[in-house]
């Protein structure tokens, strides 16, 4: 069972969207700003560094619950693109969390949002590797979701 849950878990969310790349680029950018497109999160705050600054640590706070912290590893407003990393530990049923989130405009009208990460699975056993991916999805599912509610014409 140890050996199981060293696995890599993988994540993967993308959303079409009737949009601009520049207008949902601009929901999602600010590593900040989750809180104003993912409605789990109450807040997102720099603890250090500044806005959308690799190596920036942001404090995100569940709502109603706990706050972990994540880092900035890559950014590129040309590729709208990022990366970031939860430092653990966390209280999150994953550990050695890193996830990217991409723009991509598609044809003139249509863009794609696609959020993707890799983790272990850290449950302590309260959950398979199937449904810590489950809830991992479902995170990332409602994120753009909300983004596509924001930015569709």
């Amino acid at each position: 069972m140890a050996a199981q849950a060293e696995n890599t878990l993988n994540s993967y969310a993308s959303m079409r969207i009737n949009s601009t790349a520049s207008s949902v680029w601009e929901v999602v950018k600010d590593f900040d700003g989750l809180e104003n497109w993912l409605p789990v999160f109450s807040a997102a705050d720099y603890k250090s560094g500044g806005n959308n600054e690799v190596g920036a640590v942001r404090t995100l706070t569940i709502k109603d619950g706990p706050s972990f912290d994540e880092v900035l590893i890559a950014w590129d407003a040309q590729e709208r693109t990022y990366t970031y990393q939860v430092i653990d530990p966390a209280p999150l049923p994953v550990k050695s969390y890193e996830s990217t989130l991409t723009v991509t405009q598609l044809e003139p009208g249509v863009v794609d949002i696609t959020w993707i990460s890799a983790y272990q699975n850290n449950s302590n056993g309260e959950m398979t590797d199937e449904d810590v991916i489950a809830f991992i999805n479902g995170v990332y599912k409602t994120g753009l979701e909300q983004v596509k509610a924001m930015t569709a014409y």
